[in-house]
């Protein structure tokens, strides 16, 4: 079984462009780097918290209607683990479902800031009448929900089954981001009891889940995610979805799928 804090640290980055690529719900064909959670997380006050929401609530209130926030910006922020909590409050107000899904996912690189840690918990509650502003009508709601199951999870760790279990519930809705965003989490959760769906997802007709379900395996770690990979490597040989299980075997485990037997790897 392969590191899997190594692996996170190769790949992070990889699933963050995977969903900048696939990020807008009419899909083709066609992260930040894992950083060790500092102590700041307890030295964090609640004065500086509030400080922070007052700031975001002023920030939001005095835009004047002209002015265009710039969300890229701000999920680059996030993404870096740079922004601030008005930062973090104000990229939560975008309304374009594909970026702020993003950005949901990005706040895993936020984990440290207690501000934001508790804003999870906030978010996962609907506690509406504490964040008014936030962009509510996407949040409360898949595929962004998803996201933030799946940031959750990756957060805490333990305790996390209502959110394991969020988003199992959606592995068979007909829109493909939802699919697109249950295949990563759940390739990011880790188990191996998800590996025969992630494939199903994989093997599929829609390309779009397809590549996100390639990457999701990618993500997972440990030899049965690397021969699933193989596998798929092996049905779709001279197609784009061939060639992206190939290259991600490559470059995350640093190995090359064998022709005759797809279980076998062969260390470059």
């Amino acid at each position: 079984m392969c590191n899997l804090i190594s692996l996170l640290q190769v790949s992070c980055r990889l699933l963050f462009v995977s969903f900048v690529l696939c990020s807008l719900t009419s899909c083709t064909d066609e992260q930040d780097k894992n950083k060790t959670t500092p102590n700041s997380i307890t030295t964090v006050t609640g004065q500086e918290t509030n400080i922070a929401d007052t700031a975001a609530e002023k920030q939001i209130e005095q835009a004047s209607p002209g002015t265009k926030t710039n969300y890229a910006v701000l999920q680059k922020k996030i993404i870096y683990g740079a922004a601030k909590l008005a930062d973090v409050k104000l990229a939560l107000t975008e309304k374009d479902v594909g970026s702020l899904t993003n950005t949901v996912h990005g706040l895993y690189s936020m984990r440290w800031h207690r501000g934001v840690y508790n804003l999870l918990d906030d978010m996962w509650d609907l506690n509406k009448e504490k964040h008014p502003d936030l962009a509510w009508e996407l949040l409360e709601k898949a595929p962004v929900r998803i996201a933030l199951a799946s940031t959750i999870n990756r957060t805490k760790i333990v305790n996390t089954e209502e959110q394991k279990e969020y988003i199992r519930a959606h592995k068979y809705d007909d829109h493909e981001f939802h699919r697109a965003q249950v295949v990563v989490a759940l390739g990011m959760n880790g188990e191996v009891s998800d590996i025969e769906y992630i494939k199903s997802m994989a093997s599929g007709d829609n390309h779009y889940v397809a590549q996100s379900a390639i990457s999701g395996l990618a993500l997972m770690g440990g030899n049965e995610a690397k021969y699933a990979l193989a596998e798929i490597w092996r049905n779709f040989q001279g197609t784009k979805r061939g060639e992206l299980a190939k290259t991600l075997i490559q470059k995350v485990y640093n190995q090359t799928p064998t022709l005759d037997k797809p279980e076998q790897i062969k260390e470059e």
